[in-house]
C-alpha cells in the first residue's frame, strides 16, 4: 500500500509541476506561434525594477547574524553552482540580484542544495535524525506537505512551527503571502508552511472557472456580453448555467451544453460554488492530531449532486470524462467547460480555436458570492535542527518572497501582460483579476492519495466517488446520499491511513 501511495505521489509531482509550468507560460517557442486572441487589448509591458527585496515591517526583529550560511533547497535546482540555469534570461537576472541583495543586506552566504532522486523523503529523514541537510525547503507543491508535517506518524516532528517566529516574519501579510492557502498548511493551530503569492497568471492557473464558446451561445440567443452582465450583477447562478447548457445542447450535431471535464472538474466546481467541501479538517480528540475527513455528504454537497443529476437528465452533459476536456471545447462540441484557467494555454496554443469567454463557476443556492477552488500552491518550510531557526524563518520570508507585492502596480501589469496572451477579450482579464479574492484552496493531494477501501460491493477510492458513478446517479440506479452513507466510515479510515502513509517510507 505504501509503495502504491508513493507511485501516486511521484506521478502527481510530474503532472502538477508540468501544469504549473504551463500556467506560467513556460514554452516560449510555442507561445510565439500562437494566433493572437482577438479583442481590443492594448499592449502592456512589465515594468522593470531595481528593488529586489520585499518591504519589511520596521517593527519586526532581526534574528539573522552576520557571517551565517543559509542552505536553500528548491526542487528544480540541479546545478548548485549555477542554480538559475533553467530560468529565462529575465528571471535569471532577478534571482541573481535577489540573492546578492539578501547576502549583502545581512552579510551572509546562501548555499544551494542539489535535488536527490527521493528528495521528499531524504530531507525529512535527515531532519528527523537531527541533522537537517537544508535550512529552508521549497516543497514544490502540496503533494509533499504531509510527508514533512507528519513524518513517520509524528506530527510536527521535523518542522519549525512558523507561528512561533512571528516577531521575525509576518506570514499574515496578504500582500506577500497567500493567507487563504495557508489555512490548508495550518495544523492544530500552528502554521508549518509559508505560501508566497504567485505573481502573474500563474497565480490563478489552477483555479476553476467556466469557459464558454461565444459562437455557440450566440447562435442559441446568448450573446457573450449577456453572460458577463449576469456575472457582474450577481445573477450568474446554477439555474442560468442550466438554462444555457440546455439551450445549447444539440445532440443531432454532437454538441453538448457542458462537459464533465478532467476528473469530473464540473463536480468539483459545483461543490465549492454551493458552500460545500469534500474534505474538512477535524481534530482527533484522543491524539490531538488534525486529519482531513470526508464531508461530501453534507446537505450543501448533496444539493450540488442533485444539480449535476438534473444537468444529466437534461442530456446537457457530455458524460465520458475527458482527459483533455479542452479538445472537446476546441472542436466546438461543447458550449461550456468547467475547468482550470490554464486550459487557456491549451486552447490558444492550437492552430485554431473558438472565440471564448471566461467567467467564474456560477453561484449555487447556498452561496452568497462566487467561489473559485484551487488545488495548487508552493509551500515553504524550515526544518528543525538548523543552527539558527529564527534566522532561517526570517531568511525564508525575505529570500522566498514574491517579486512584487500583490497589489503593486508592477504585479498588476505583469498579470495583465500574461493574461492578454491567453484570452480573447478584456472582460475575461477582469474576471481573472478577481480570482485571487474569491479563491479557496482544496487539499487536493488527499483526493488522489486515498488508499482503496471496501465499499461493500468492491474496492473504491475517494476520487472514484466523483467519476465512476455519474451515469448511475443520473439513471437513478444509485444515489449519492445512499452511496456516501454506506462508505463513509471505511472512507474516513482510509483517509486517516493516507495521511499517515504519506509520511512514511517503509
Amino acid at each position: 500500500m505504501k509503495s502504491y501511495i508513493r507511485v501516486i505521489i511521484c506521478a502527481l509531482c510530474l503532472v502538477f509541476c508540468m501544469s504549473f509550468l504551463a500556467g506560467c507560460g513556460g514554452n516560449e517557442a510555442e507561445a510565439s506561434a500562437t494566433p493572437a486572441p482577438s479583442g481590443s487589448q492594448t499592449a502592456v509591458s512589465t515594468p522593470k525594477t531595481d528593488t529586489y527585496l520585499m518591504d519589511r515591517d520596521e517593527n519586526l526583529k532581526n534574528a539573522i547574524k552576520q557571517g551565517e550560511i543559509y542552505r536553500y533547497f528548491e526542487w528544480i535546482i540541479n546545478d548548485t553552482e549555477d542554480p538559475f540555469a533553467a530560468s529565462t534570461v529575465e528571471d535569471r537576472e532577478f534571482f541573481m540580484n535577489r540573492r546578492n541583495a539578501v547576502e549583502q543586506k545581512y552579510g551572509i552566504t546562501i548555499q544551494y542544495v542539489a535535488v536527490t532522486s527521493n528528495w521528499v523523503q531524504d530531507f525529512a529523514a535527515a531532519a528527523y535524525a537531527g541533522a537537517p541537510t537544508t535550512d529552508v525547503y521549497n516543497a514544490g507543491g502540496p503533494f509533499t506537505m504531509y510527508t514533512n508535517y507528519n513524518y513517520q506518524g509524528n506530527p510536527g516532528s521535523v518542522l519549525e512551527p512558523l507561528t512561533q517566529y512571528s516577531e521575525y516574519a509576518d506570514f499574515n501579510d496578504s500582500e506577500w503571502y497567500d493567507t487563504q492557502s495557508q489555512k490548508v498548511a495550518t495544523f492544530s493551530g500552528q502554521l508549518y508552511f509559508a505560501i508566497p503569492n504567485m505573481i502573474g497568471v500563474s497565480g490563478v492557473s489552477l483555479n476553476q472557472v467556466v469557459f464558454f464558446n461565444k459562437e455557440i451561445l450566440a447562435v442559441n440567443g446568448f450573446e457573450d456580453n449577456e453572460v458577463y452582465r449576469m456575472y457582474k450583477d450577481g445573477t450568474w447562478t446554477w439555474e442560468k448555467f442550466r438554462e444555457i447548457a440546455s439551450a445549447c445542447t444539440d445532440l443531432d450535431n454532437d454538441i453538448y451544453g457542458i462537459t464533465t471535464g478532467e476528473n469530473n472538474a464540473l463536480m468539483w466546481g459545483l461543490m465549492s460554488s454551493n458552500n460545500a467541501a469534500i474534505l474538512s479538517q477535524v481534530e482527533n480528540e484522543e491524539s490531538g492530531q488534525t486529519y482531513w475527513s470526508f464531508t461530501g455528504d453534507s446537505d450543501n454537497a448533496l444539493e450540488a449532486w442533485d444539480f449535476f443529476i438534473q444537468l444529466g437528465k437534461d442530456q446537457s452533459i457530455h458524460l465520458p470524462m475527458q482527459p483533455l476536456e479542452a479538445t472537446l471545447f476546441q472542436t466546438g462540441n461543447t458550449a461550456m467547460m468547467s475547468t482550470y484557467v490554464n486550459r487557456a494555454v491549451t486552447l490558444t496554443s492550437a492552430n485554431a480555436y473558438p472565440q471564448f469567454g471566461i467567467v467564474p463557476v456560477p453561484k449555487g443556492p447556498q452561496a452568497d458570492n462566487y467561489v473559485s477552488s484551487c488545488n495548487w500552491f508552493v509551500p515553504l518550510c524550515v526544518f528543525k535542527g538548523t543552527s539558527n531557526p529564527a534566522g532561517s524563518v526570517q531568511f525564508m520570508s525575505e529570500y522566498c518572497a514574491p517579486r512584487y507585492a500583490k497589489s503593486s502596480k508592477e504585479a498588476m501589469a505583469s498579470f495583465d501582460a500574461d493574461a492578454m496572451k491567453l484570452v480573447c477579450d478584456e472582460e475575461s482579464i477582469e474576471v481573472l483579476r478577481s480570482i485571487p479574492e474569491i479563491s479557496i484552496t482544496e487539499p487536493y493531494i488527499i483526493y488522489w492519495a486515498t488508499p482503496t477501501f471496501n465499499s461493500g460491493t468492491g474496492e473504491l477510492t475517494l476520487s472514484s466517488l466523483y467519476g465512476n458513478f455519474n451515469e448511475a446517479f443520473i439513471e437513478g440506479s444509485q444515489t449519492p446520499a445512499v452511496l456516501f452513507e454506506s462508505v463513509k466510515e471505511a472512507l474516513n479510515e482510509a483517509l486517516k491511513d493516507a495521511q499517515i502513509i504519506l509520511s512514511t517510507d517503509e
